[in-house]
């Protein structure tokens, strides 16, 4: 009498690592914070204090040339305070993200704009300098 032999598989169960991997992804998803860049290109000026990112925010960038954009669209000076008034609630900041070689005049005209569109805080965003504490 023949006794069938059985190969038992020696292979590697993989559900646990899986389980590990897809657990972590999550993890990281969940508390990774991606910052939103609007793509236009503005050089900031450095500032020795800086503060982090608001949550509700409404951003204006001001390029070199004296163009303005506000999410990604770019917004005549005359445009703006209407723009801003459909964007804004209560708490929200504007974030002014203004070149460092704009004239005072346009940021100053700006900031009167935003602050005629009901904006509750003007924040003029800026790069933290080199050798700051």
């Amino acid at each position: 009498m023949d006794i069938p032999v059985r190969s038992q598989s020696t292979g590697l169960n993989l559900t646990p690592l899986i389980d590990i991997v897809f657990l972590l992804l999550v993890f990281f998803l969940l508390t990774t914070h991606f910052i939103e860049e609007d793509g236009i290109g503005v050089r900031l000026p450095a500032a020795a204090s800086t503060t982090t990112r608001e949550k509700d925010e409404v951003a204006v960038a001001i390029t070199r040339d004296g163009r303005l954009f506000v999410a990604g669209q770019q917004v005549h000076l005359s445009g703006l305070e209407q723009k801003l008034r459909g964007m804004l609630s209560s708490d929200t900041a504007v974030v002014i993200r203004g070149d460092r070689d704009v004239p005072l005049q346009t940021a100053v005209s700006v900031m009167e704009q935003t602050k005629k569109a009901g904006a509750a805080r003007i924040v003029v965003a800026t790069l933290e300098e080199a050798g700051a504490p």
